[in-house]
């Protein structure tokens, strides 16, 4: 599917376009109503065409949030509440559970809390037991291994992810009847790094990118990885504003080889380079001399 994002005053929103628009009964169901466990959704007609937007403010998607974190058990169960929750709002709707979108990239949640909300998008193609199955692989990734109940957890889900012809549910209806059993991974420890014979290989050292706070109020930072997320939610940040108009989770420094990118991430009061306000996930190259501006404030790029 085709997604976009675009700001509107104090609101974000998450677009998905359909190429060939029809104004069933659905899209009168999710247009009209405030449908708990779904995103707030209106719908715009250009021609053929038409653009559902949903209402993605103060929120994060379900992949960014674990850019920086492993889900644990609670949260995992949140999780399945909430699918639970959404299937439960298909029937009493009359929707069809099949256009869900359980794309990690397009679930939101409110990074405080584990309440998340999903898209429902009548273009949705992908059949309910390869999105189940994506989902489920992508979370088994990211499992707090020291916690053995979110691996039990975990791989439960992804074997009844797993199992043919799955629906939302029937894996749900299962889920409700599980005995509680013990992961045969759970509490082994998952290797550092790649060896051979007992040797670790180390990376060779890339080059570093250094951001310069512009009137010395602000740290300044040295940003190493590939990914260096910033924001006020400091047990999920690299770089941690705590400023009034810094959001939770604001903007992100990401590294493509030898070059670096902004990316605003659903920010309240915005991210800037040289002046100019980014687009909701916007990226835009770094260069040596740049301003950088997260709300109000502002740092210069070098290195």
């Amino acid at each position: 599917m085709k997604a976009r994002y675009k700001r509107e005053l104090n609101h974000n929103y998450l677009i998905l376009e359909e190429e060939t628009y029809e104004e069933t009964y659905q899209v009168k169901m999710l247009t009209r109503n405030r449908i708990p466990g779904f995103l707030e959704c209106r719908v715009s007609r250009l021609g053929e065409r038409a653009d559902f937007s949903y209402d993605i403010t103060s929120r994060q998607s379900l992949s960014l949030v674990l850019e920086r974190k492993r889900i644990s058990a609670e949260e995992f169960l949140n999780l399945l509440k909430s699918l639970e929750r959404a299937a439960e709002s298909c029937m009493e709707y009359f929707l069809n559970t099949e256009n869900l979108v359980l794309d990690p990239d397009y679930i939101y949640l409110d990074p405080d809390g584990w309440n998340p909300e999903y898209c429902f998008f009548p273009g949705e193609e992908e059949p309910m037991g390869e999105k189940l199955l994506g989902l489920a692989e992508y979370l088994l990734d990211r499992l707090n291994r020291q916690e053995p109940e979110a691996v039990t957890i975990g791989y439960e889900f992804y074997r009844m992810a797993g199992e043919e012809n799955g629906s939302l549910e029937e894996l749900l209806e299962k889920w409700k009847h599980l005995p509680e059993k013990e992961s045969p991974e759970a509490g082994k420890k998952q290797p550092e790094g790649p060896t051979d014979g007992g040797t670790v290989f180390l990376r060779p050292e890339k080059k570093k990118l250094i951001l310069k706070s512009e009137d010395g109020n602000w740290p300044d930072w040295q940003v190493e990885g590939d990914t260096f997320l910033i924001g006020k939610k400091k047990d999920a940040v690299d770089g941690w504003l705590k400023s009034r108009g810094i959001s939770r989770i604001h903007g992100k420094i990401s590294r493509e080889g030898d070059c670096y990118y902004l990316t605003d991430l659903n920010s309240t009061n915005g991210t800037y380079l040289n002046g100019g306000r980014l687009e909701v996930n916007e990226k835009a190259r770094l260069r040596p001399g740049d301003c950088v501006g997260f709300a109000d404030v502002r740092y210069v790029v070098e290195g």
